[in-house]
């Protein structure tokens, strides 16, 4: 049924209505959780984050400890988070006025000691795990490694064991190659948490619509991010220019399969960032061209750096002329349906 215009969402007071009743889950944050951060998350309405749990570089038993940590971080606030183990958990969490915390690492590495690592992260509560970071592991190419050679034969092994626990696979990182194969390969619906369209900007990070066309198809969803690098080169990007991500991706492959992945990394120290993500960092092929003005605090486009900026950014896509079904599947309605047909438990 084609929604009038009257069921359309076009001011900010009824995209507010709606986002104070929705299920709001942002995708892909990798903050330091603290008392501040945490007022600032209860501040921000978000009903569940998905939270890179530990360093991505991390192999099976620092990973433990760091997951491990996380886990002991949410028990001592249980009137402020809840563990996710399931769909019910992110509901249960909303009724309380409590965030529910999926764990999501972004990197199967861990699991390079065996198949039975899946089943022991899974135990511990990680419900989304990426299969490459942006380096090769033994299970595929990331999408910082040059060949481009897609998935292993323990990369195929390590998606039947991640379809066969229940966990969601997350692609966000994966090179091109790893990404359609293993999009081909699973069962279950993929996930993208964090990335945008490379049509609209040409970073090596974002998907193409090949990419986009074929995660449809089998049920995933895009998280589209707030990552500067992800949305413009030449300039410090805003909200608008995420607004026409949103806008190119849901006429692409339809409004249904877009989310929101913010990437947001509050509190990451600017030496270790630098590092890592800054201009001269250890990616120059996906931050090697951003323009002078990128720097520590234009990290992210301008008014979506911070947890408690997602109320803007939700309203921000007024101009879409969304309708409440679509807002809300926008919000969190879409991560929650592959959630629900994937989570076992």
């Amino acid at each position: 049924m084609t929604a009038t215009s009257a069921d359309r969402l076009g001011d900010g007071a009824a995209i507010r209505a709606v986002y104070r009743n929705a299920v709001v889950i942002d995708g892909s944050v990798d903050p330091h959780i603290d008392s501040a951060y945490l007022d600032r998350l209860a501040a921000s309405g978000v009903t569940a984050i998905n939270w890179t749990v530990c360093d991505p570089w991390s192999p099976f038993i620092p990973a433990l400890e760091q997951i491990t940590r996380g886990i002991r971080l949410i028990r001592e606030h249980p009137d402020r988070l809840l563990l996710v183990r399931s769909t019910a958990d992110i509901h249960r969490a909303r009724e309380s006025g409590r965030v529910a915390v999926i764990l999501g690492p972004q990197n199967a590495l861990p699991c390079e000691v065996g198949d039975f690592a899946f089943d022991v992260l899974y135990e511990l509560g990680v419900r989304i795990l990426q299969l490459t970071y942006n380096e090769r592991n033994a299970f595929g190419d990331g999408v910082a490694e040059p060949r481009d050679g897609g998935l292993t034969d323990a990369g195929r092994r390590a998606i039947a064991a991640m379809n066969r626990v229940g966990m969601v696979l997350d692609l966000s990182h994966c090179g091109d190659r790893t990404t359609l194969e293993a999009i081909e390969l699973s069962a279950s619906a993929p996930v993208v948490t964090h990335a945008n369209s490379r049509t609209l900007h040409p970073s090596p990070r974002n998907k193409t619509d090949d990419h986009l066309r074929a995660l449809a198809a089998r049920g995933g969803v895009i998280g589209l991010t707030l990552w500067s690098p992800m949305l413009a080169h030449d300039r410090h990007p805003t909200i608008r220019d995420w607004v026409r991500q949103v806008a190119y991706v849901a006429d692409l492959i339809g409004i249904e399969h877009v989310g929101i992945g913010t990437d947001q990394s509050e509190g990451t120290p600017r030496g270790s960032w630098a590092d890592d993500y800054g201009a001269g960092g250890r990616y120059p092929t996906i931050t090697g061209g951003m323009g002078p003005w990128y720097d520590y605090d234009t990290r992210f486009a301008a008014g979506g750096g911070s947890v408690g900026d997602l109320p803007g950014i939700a309203e921000s896509l007024d101009e879409l002329q969304l309708t409440e079904l679509e807002l809300r599947g926008v919000l969190g309605g879409n991560f929650m349906r592959v959630f629900g047909s994937t989570w076992i438990t």
